[in-house]
């Protein structure tokens, strides 16, 4: 049974809060260390003159500001996901001056920034994954009931969400007039006239298709136990030869990056054992591990070497992308068994 909440009028979730919030935050870290990476190719370039300076802090203000205004003015199901990618991005920027703002001269390469940055990311997963975790109420089931009406106003309800959104009522038995209307109205959902999509929508539809495709395949699993395998050999490898670089395993941030990667391996290896089990849990394992090695490893790794950190964290973070969307087309085909 679901506890009663401190703030009930403020505490109602999305059911897809976990891959908004994962999203703010994998941007937040890319924004940190991309941002990074520009600076040292440029230069330090600066806006501004003798007497002025403008920080690229008050960018990341403008891009925070951009997204509380777009979640406040507009209603459509995408602005969330609008605003999780923004306002992350803007975060990003804000959290990488972190160094200007606790510092006398203000220095923005006063040397704990990196731990710091890295502690504000970590307590901010955590904090995300609890609110995942708790058990939804009959609110929250009506209400994303309701959510799930709105894409379905704009042509945009797919039948693996209407399926999901009515999953959710049936756990969490929303009663009254209202909720049974909104079962009755999201029962009839598919035969209001769909609206021609968006690009990157049809894109997101063309990748589900292809992953779909390919599951079929007898060898798809023994193909994807390879990938991770290899991309988990990679990451242990690399890590340990920086690690031996020089002096050894000496400092701080050497020591969290060895500890972090063999976390990142550990993950990839239950989920290549549970491939054949579970597709479904094998690729929730995988998610955890890219997402280590997003918040934690790639952040250490560029703080050792900038270019190398760069790169690997866009390599990190196109196989999170293809990840997620082949764990979309997963529970699109689940729901539509079901």
């Amino acid at each position: 049974m679901a506890r009663p909440h401190l703030f009930p009028k403020f505490s109602v979730r999305s059911a897809d809060l976990g891959r908004r919030l994962d999203t703010f935050l994998v941007v937040a870290v890319a924004s940190v260390l991309f941002n990074r990476i520009f600076l040292i190719i440029t230069g330090y370039p600066q806006l501004g003159n003798g007497t002025l300076h403008i920080s690229h802090a008050i960018w990341g203000a403008l891009m925070m500001a951009i997204a509380i205004i777009s979640s406040i003015a507009f209603l459509g199901p995408a602005t969330r996901s609008f605003a999780a990618f923004i306002g992350g991005a803007g975060f990003g920027w804000f959290i990488d001056e972190l160094g200007k703002f606790i510092t006398r001269d203000v220095n923005y390469f006063f040397q704990p920034t990196f731990a710091l940055i890295y502690m504000t990311f970590v307590v901010m997963y955590l904090v995300f994954r609890s609110l995942e975790r708790r058990t939804y109420g009959p609110d929250e089931g009506l209400l994303n009931g309701l959510e799930a009406l709105k894409s379905a106003a704009l042509g945009q309800l797919d039948e693996p969400n209407r399926r999901e959104a009515l999953a959710l009522m049936d756990r969490t038995h929303p009663t009254g007039p209202l909720a049974e209307k909104v079962r009755a109205l999201l029962d009839d959902a598919p035969a209001l006239p769909p609206r021609t999509s968006s690009w990157p929508t049809r894109l997101a539809e063309t990748v589900r298709e292809r992953y779909l495709t390919l599951a079929d395949h007898p060898k798809f699993p023994t193909v994807v136990d390879a990938l991770f395998v290899l991309f988990a050999i990679i990451v242990v490898t690399d890590v340990v030869a920086l690690g031996l670089d020089g002096k050894g395993i000496v400092t701080f941030a050497e020591w969290v990056t060895i500890v972090s990667s063999v976390a990142v391996a550990v993950h990839f290896a239950i989920g290549v054992v549970m491939l054949h089990r579970s597709r479904a849990d094998a690729y929730r394992w995988f998610d955890r591990g890219l997402l280590i090695h997003i918040y934690v490893v790639q952040i250490f790794v560029f703080a050792e070497r900038q270019l190398a950190g760069a790169i690997g964290l866009g390599v990190t973070l196109v196989a999170w992308i293809l990840l997620r969307s082949a764990m979309r087309a997963e529970r699109d085909r689940t729901a539509m068994t079901a």
